[in-house]
């Protein structure tokens, strides 16, 4: 029994420790890493400068990924009713990138598509898992992320955030 209460005891003093010196949750916006992108159907640009002119979503993708293949009517259709207010970088992660531009002409996508340099994308934006999205704000800060697939309307709503 003294085993018992000595545990809670434990437990206890441990629970009110943590809720007395805990740090509080930084609220300071992340920067966004800057890196060279090639305009596979546009020109070539970099993260910074994108974001620079208005908020920049960009879209983490690849052709063999289907919840990115999926997702990507809905990112073309916000891309026609938002690219005046926002940029748009759909960024493939297709080391074949002829694959990535078949897939772009056979579905007639008109929202700028770029590669880089995937390991540097893949380290700077920790791109564990597909598709992932980066909104970024015109001061260079990540407004908000998302890793998985969007439909239109959680798309819209995550736009929200730099409209």
């Amino acid at each position: 029994m003294k085993k018992v209460f000595a545990l809670l005891f434990t437990v206890m003093v441990l629970t009110v420790g943590l809720v007395l010196f805990a740090k509080a949750p930084s609220v300071s916006a992340k920067a966004a890493p800057d890196a060279a992108l090639v305009g596979m159907n546009t020109e070539d640009a970099t993260i910074h400068g994108l974001a620079g002119e208005k908020p920049l979503f960009i879209n983490f993708w690849a052709t063999w990924c289907p919840p990115c293949v999926g997702e990507m009517p809905a990112i073309e259709a916000m891309y026609q009713k938002y690219g005046d207010q926002l940029n748009f970088a759909a960024i493939t992660i297709d080391e074949d990138t002829a694959a990535a531009a078949a897939f772009l002409e056979s579905r007639g996508l008109t929202l700028p598509v770029y590669t880089g340099d995937l390991n540097k994308l893949g380290n700077d934006y920790q791109l564990d898992f597909i598709p992932r999205s980066v909104l970024i704000g015109t001061d260079g800060s990540i407004l908000a992320e998302y890793t998985g697939g969007m439909n239109e309307a959680a798309l819209e709503a995550f736009l929200s955030k730099a409209l």
